[in-house]
């Protein structure tokens, strides 16, 4: 098979950051161990797993083999925005399944109890053996099927439900479509050491880039300012923000690091160097009780003033 080589636009690499990650085997390197393969810078990522729990870690792979109809793709791991990955279901899980179904019929009822149970936590990965056992013969496992095949449509998102056939890597400017070759990664962990992330295990990937873009497609608009949510300690929003440019009306910025409410969002960003003047950014803030005195400072071409007593309250950026 001709191996083609993804040759992404001139952009600087990015770290992939959001990767959820489940527990894995094999002996754990000791915390602070160099990495193993030091010519390699590892990225960072964030993935969900399936059983929508997150983790960031850093992947010590350099690229994705990825088999689409045009060839074998090799594609540098620091361009991916995001990857969706296919139903994968391991071969020891399947067995389980499916010995797991055939005690549906058990003479004993605890049996029968167990099992259920047992299916329900399976999620998606049990769905279609489910759904071709729903007309056993034994109407006690009929029954009892069409019990864990309710309860996952009820508990699990429809799409959740459908098996994928491929894995969909996006990086900036493409949207590929294809089968891994590899079934899991070498990934850093801050407290495990090095771990193998099985492919199986994981429903998506994403970069810092890839959030960011997330963000920005899903986050409301930034109000002037948040004078709105006065006493809301503790509240967090994200917001898409443009970073202000220059002075204007209503504009102004009290504070350094934490603001006024009344202070303007779109010049506190740029204050705080989340954005530039002119580039739009998604940004969290969280609504926080007022320091006793705001100060005063000049960023980033931005100048915040001093202020006394404000006691509804103040904001402050999330940082990631």
């Amino acid at each position: 098979m001709p191996v083609l080589r993804y040759v992404p636009r001139a952009a600087p690499a990015a770290l992939l950051a959001t990767l959820a990650f489940a527990p894995t085997h094999g002996p754990a390197a000791p915390k602070g161990a160099p990495d193993p393969n030091p010519s390699v810078p590892a990225t960072e990522v964030e993935v969900r797993y399936i059983d929508d729990s997150t983790m960031k870690l850093k992947v010590l792979d350099d690229r994705l083999e990825l088999v689409t109809k045009y060839g074998l793709l090799q594609i540098p791991l620091c361009d991916v925005r995001r990857i969706e990955f296919a139903s994968r279901v391991p071969p020891e899980v399947a067995e389980k399944v499916a010995a797991a179904i055939a005690r549906l019929g058990h003479p004993d009822f605890q049996v029968r109890e167990a099992a259920s149970a047992e299916l329900k936590g399976y999620r998606e990965r049990a769905y279609l053996p489910l759904l071709k056992a729903v007309k056993h013969q034994d109407p006690e496992v009929s029954r009892r099927d069409d019990e864990v095949l309710r309860h996952l449509q009820a508990k699990l998102p429809p799409g959740q439900l459908e098996p994928k056939e491929f894995d969909v890597v996006h990086t900036e400017d493409s949207k590929l479509t294809g089968k891994l070759t590899q079934a899991s990664l070498r990934v850093l962990t801050f407290q495990f050491g090095e771990q193998v992330l099985r492919l199986a295990d994981v429903r998506t990937l994403r970069s810092a880039a890839g959030v960011a873009a997330d963000e920005l497609a899903t986050a409301a608009p930034a109000p002037a300012n948040l004078s709105a949510y006065q006493n809301q300690f503790g509240k967090e929003m994200t917001f898409v923000v443009t970073g202000q440019q220059g002075s204007g009306p209503n504009s102004g910025v009290w504070g350094t690091d934490q603001y006024t409410l009344d202070s303007n969002i779109a010049a506190a960003a740029v204050h705080a160097g989340l954005v530039q003047p002119g580039q739009a950014g998604a940004v969290r803030v969280r609504v926080v009780q007022s320091p006793p005195q705001f100060v005063g400072s000049f960023r980033n071409g931005i100048s915040s003033a001093p202020y006394g007593n404000y006691p509804t309250g103040a904001y402050e950026f999330v940082r990631k």
